[in-house]
């Protein structure tokens, strides 16, 4: 059988842990702000695999296990994950920020593993997670550039604009409905 969803999400979970490792060791500077692109955007195809393939595949299974725990980790993460990119580079926020959220992509990647990764197995066919891989792979190929399947050496150079316009965005759907209008994005 060819790569299924499951092995896709599994090597997202190691190179998720591998770029929060580097960007951990990493000084504060510039390398540690392309360290943090190049994870930012890591983590935003990964987020976009779970929205467009694996939590409609869900969903059309009714939600069946699906915990609320696990839809909610999904969005604090995005949400953590928006509020740092519009951080300053350089400046004691982000550098608080950036420990956060490797640790916060850890944890949701275990939880993922342990809760997603079975729960897909159990719902979903070989077929069907055959074409969600398909799926997942156009996701990640049109979001990092080259085709993950031709191994880690993938294009990484960050889209600072894109970043930051989705992270707006994102922020701007959470934002709480006692906000007034005049204060939302």
């Amino acid at each position: 059988m060819e790569k299924d969803v499951l092995q896709i999400l599994t090597e997202n979970h190691a190179v998720l842990r591998w770029l929060g490792d580097r960007l951990l060791a990493a000084r504060p500077g510039r390398v540690r702000t392309m360290l943090f692109n190049e994870f930012a955007r890591a983590l935003g195809a990964h987020q976009t695999v779970i929205d467009q393939t694996a939590l409609p595949a869900l969903k059309a299974c009714g939600w069946r296990g699906v915990s609320s725990d696990m839809l909610a980790g999904h969005m604090a993460l995005k949400r953590l994950l928006a509020e740092t990119l519009t951080l300053e580079r350089g400046d004691e926020s982000f550098d608080l920020a950036v420990p956060r959220i490797v640790a916060r992509t850890r944890a949701h990647c275990d939880f993922e593993q342990e809760k997603l990764l079975p729960l897909v197995h159990r719902l979903i066919d070989d077929e069907q997670r055959a074409v969600m891989a398909s799926d997942a792979e156009l996701h990640l190929t049109r979001l990092l550039g080259e085709p993950r399947s031709r191994g880690a050496d993938f294009d990484l150079i960050p889209r600072a604009e894109d970043l930051l316009e989705e992270a707006y965005v994102v922020l701007g759907s959470l934002a709480s409905s006692e906000d007034p209008p005049a204060n939302r994005r």
